[in-house]
């Protein structure tokens, strides 16, 4: 899954990575198209059953302009050694300079603290019956 979404935002967003190709930030800028229908279709095998459950769900929409932290993954050896911070912030730092919000979703708790830390906020969490609680995060912008 990480894969087709890391594909897709090298093709249209903005790809980071550290030196030794350890960990990985990708990000969509606001007017990225969406994933090509075969992207699309593998992604939802993956999901299976879940994107019906995230279909009739009301998630809460990423404000007007902003980009998308889509993913951020470090290699399992390196993990906690700040790769991943260290990456998504260069990432940050670029869309920064243009003067733009980025939103993210995560189920993953332990990420709620790591993106609070790079200023992000909970704007909404959701709830998956029988599934994890999505958190939808923005960092707004960066006065220029």
């Amino acid at each position: 899954m990480q894969r087709l979404y890391l594909t897709h935002a090298l093709a249209h967003g903005l790809v980071l990575v550290d030196e030794q190709v350890r960990a990985v930030a990708a990000f969509l800028p606001p007017d990225a198209p969406e994933p090509a229908a075969p992207i699309r279709q593998r992604l939802a095998e993956l999901y299976g059953s879940r994107l019906t459950a995230l279909a009739e769900l009301a998630l809460p929409d990423a404000p007007a302009g902003s980009w998308a932290l889509e993913t951020v993954g470090v290699r399992p050896a390196h993990q906690g050694t700040g790769l991943g911070t260290a990456v998504t912030s260069e990432g940050l730092s670029m869309i920064d300079e243009r003067g733009e919000a980025v939103a993210l979703r995560t189920s993953d708790e332990r990420n709620v603290r790591l993106y609070e830390r790079l200023g992000f906020t909970i704007v909404a969490t959701t709830e998956i019956p029988d599934g994890p609680i999505v958190y939808s995060m923005v960092r707004a912008a960066v006065p220029r």
